[in-house]
């Protein structure tokens, strides 16, 4: 290596470059804006209507919304499975926050419900679901109930998203399918679980 490729080596990696350097200007910018004072105004008195009108439309939404799944679930299902007035039981999902996480159910928390039963989904509309009941592992007074209903929310992770032709093991407790309650895909490790359990 001789001196001119020494010298350009040293310049390549100097921290005080003069084209990396930033403006001349830049610091007097920063200054003049840290020392600019702004005049503020305080008002007491009544807030802005608009103010008012925030709480109000977040709690008109939150009716709507309560209403909407209050009601919604039985209407608009105009699936053929969905529409029968037959004897089917109806099952709604526990309400829950978005940020639930589960644990794994035991077989102690599974014998807690009064509903367990292996089912396969034969008609999904919105979060509208009919399950065909497989297998009772705890079944109602009436087992003569082999379709049952419920509603899914598929916005929460820890809750089962129901797909159409596949089986599943539910469980419910005073009609309510609890979100952490078990109800999970049915595969040979899930249906031993609910053998040990029931």
């Amino acid at each position: 290596m001789n001196d001119d490729e020494l010298l350009a080596q040293l310049k390549a990696m100097d921290p005080a470059v003069i084209s990396k350097a930033p403006r001349p200007d830049v610091p007097r910018l920063v200054e003049a804006t840290m020392n600019t004072t702004t005049p503020t105004t305080v008002t007491t008195g009544k807030p802005a209507p608009r103010r008012l009108l925030v709480p109000a439309l977040a709690f008109a939404a939150l009716l709507l919304v309560g209403g909407g799944i209050a009601w919604g679930p039985g209407q608009g299902a105009d699936v053929d499975t969905l529409d029968k007035p037959d004897l089917a039981m109806t099952l709604r999902l526990q309400p829950g926050g978005a940020a639930v996480k589960c644990a794994a159910p035991t077989s102690e928390s599974l014998r807690q419900n009064e509903l367990a039963f292996e089912g396969t989904v034969t008609a999904k509309k919105g979060d509208a679901v009919s399950l065909e009941v497989d297998h009772w592992y705890r079944a109602p007074a009436d087992r003569s109930t082999t379709t049952v209903r419920l509603t899914q929310d598929e916005s929460n992770s820890e809750a089962v998203s129901f797909q159409v032709g596949e089986h599943y093991l539910v469980t419910a407790e005073n009609g309510t399918i609890p979100i952490c309650g078990g109800t999970t895909v049915a595969t040979d490790e899930t249906r031993g679980w609910f053998r040990h359990a029931f």
